[in-house]
């Protein structure tokens, strides 16, 4: 009977599970795929540049290009992808500070929450190491 309390305090609520989501460096399928399709676009555009501008025949060189632009995606949308987590994080951490100024006037309101269990609450929400 103990092991089903502990599987059911154990479990994540759905919004901690889409929180811890939102700041894994793993992306969703649509992201992969917007990252991958800009990514192969970007590698393509000197493919263009070698066929028009210098000249070059696209079939004696085709195999190169071909190997240089999926490599160049692939780096492209790795580089994306950990871009992305960063931008996220400090943005997370630039709310900060607005999250915490709503959750104290929400505390403040509050009358029936004690001071111990407001000041608590906040620790916990706060997450910078100023």
């Amino acid at each position: 009977m103990s092991s089903k309390k502990d599987k059911a305090q154990k479990s994540l609520t759905k919004e901690e599970e889409l929180l811890l989501q939102d700041f894994s460096r793993n992306v969703s399928t649509k992201s992969s795929a917007l990252f991958y399709g800009n990514a192969l676009i970007v590698s393509a555009i000197p493919i263009w540049l070698f066929w028009r501008i210098h000249q070059m025949d696209l079939y004696q060189s085709g195999i190169l290009f071909a190997v240089g632009t999926l490599v160049s995606t692939y780096l492209v949308a790795f580089a994306y992808k950990n871009v992305k987590f960063v931008l996220k994080h400090k943005i997370a951490q630039k709310r900060e500070d607005a999250v915490t100024r709503e959750m104290t006037k929400k505390f403040s309101d509050d009358k029936k929450m004690s001071v111990g269990l407001a000041a608590g609450l906040l620790a916990l929400f706060s997450t910078s190491n100023k």
